[in-house]
């Protein structure tokens, strides 16, 4: 799915220093801590956006991105990384086992046919190499926030499970997380409808308040401290980690 042009430039603006995308990069290191990737792993973030994901990868080794929009891909350009394709991620123009690492972060509830997608980050991925990805979690969630982001689903963890086992990767570790901010998002998707009106407020990705996303940020950090130690079993938010196995 493609975003409205306006929204990939407040994404731009955003990815570095708002709390949302903090606390999933917090999360995501943690989730990697259980990767035995290779000293210099090839990596791919599969829709990529504007290429904050990719900044954050860069710390682990050679990342490269791809994107459904070749908008996206411009401001990628923009941060510096020019190995990026446009592509639809159930047709992956890659070679089979061509990854040490596939990230696929908050897209695949975005995809129509989420199994074919799922199965085409399998096939990209090396034996032994990772797949990590992040979705929206629990269809008792579902509101309009979702639909105005064009999300098509929230997933539980037993639907997750069914499209890795399907696409023959394993479970390496799985949870929920966003649990701290939770009432803050539910008062952050009330607000926008009531005082911007829908689409302006959240597109833009405006904190509750401005003094709101430092305080979200540093929840962030406190769960990401928590997620070394324990899953959570709560959160707005999913992320999993999975390997492909290596050849016998």
């Amino acid at each position: 799915m493609r975003l409205r042009s306006e929204a990939y430039g407040s994404l731009f603006e955003k990815e570095e220093g708002h709390w949302w995308f903090r606390t999933r990069r917090a999360v995501l290191r943690e989730m990697l801590a259980r990767a035995e990737l290779p000293a210099s792993p090839r990596m791919l973030d599969v829709g990529c956006g504007t290429g904050g994901n990719l900044d954050f990868l860069s710390a682990y080794g050679e990342a490269e991105g791809c994107d459904c929009a070749a908008e996206a891909l411009k401001y990628c350009a923009r941060r510096g990384f020019k190995r990026t394709r446009l592509a639809d991620a159930c047709d992956l123009p890659y070679e089979d086992g061509s990854f040490d690492l596939i990230t696929c972060l908050d897209v695949l509830e975005h995809v129509r046919l989420d199994a074919l997608a799922f199965s085409e980050l399998a096939r990209v991925a090396r034996p032994g190499g990772y797949l990590l990805v992040t979705l929206p979690a629990s269809a008792r969630l579902y509101s309009s926030f979702d639909c105005l982001c064009g999300h098509l689903r929230r997933y539980s963890r037993s639907q997750v499970n069914e499209l890795a086992a399907a696409a023959g990767v394993r479970l390496v570790r799985m949870t929920r997380y966003a649990a701290l901010a939770h009432p803050f998002v539910l008062l952050y998707m009330k607000r926008g409808d009531l005082i911007r009106g829908r689409g302006r407020f959240r597109q833009q990705m405006e904190t509750i308040l401005p003094s709101s996303n430092a305080a979200l940020s540093f929840l962030g950090e406190v769960e990401a401290r928590v997620l070394r130690r324990w899953d959570l079993p709560w959160g707005s938010s999913l992320a999993a980690l999975f390997r492909k196995p290596p050849t016998s």
